[in-house]
């Protein structure tokens, strides 16, 4: 392997592992904002059958709350996937690894 290709390889690789570090990033950030989102809405469901304005108020607020951290959720969900999808299509070729591996058996 030439001193080029092996920059190129090195390149994809750190590309690669860029990708797949956001990919993983966006996942735990969906998981996070998605148990926030449970939360709120458990919340606003135990506040239902209140009588008071107060507990009204504040499960309409665990409401919006919940509707928000949905949100947030599904759009880093879309970045993970998408982050995912790079880091597939930027897997290095394992073609110098084989002839790598044949020169030094062949």
């Amino acid at each position: 392997m030439t001193t080029a290709e092996e920059t190129a390889a090195a390149e994809l690789a750190a590309r690669h592992e860029d990708a797949r570090q956001k990919a993983y990033a966006w996942a735990l950030r969906a998981t996070t904002e998605y148990a926030q989102a449970v939360r709120h809405e458990d919340d606003a469901r135990a506040r239902q059958n209140h009588d008071s304005v107060w507990q009204r108020d504040r499960m309409a607020e665990d409401r919006r709350l919940a509707d928000f951290h949905g949100v947030r959720s599904t759009e880093a969900l879309k970045l993970a996937e998408m982050w995912a999808r790079v880091a597939a299509v930027l897997i290095p070729p394992l073609e110098p690894l084989w002839a790598e591996v044949e020169n030094t058996h062949g």
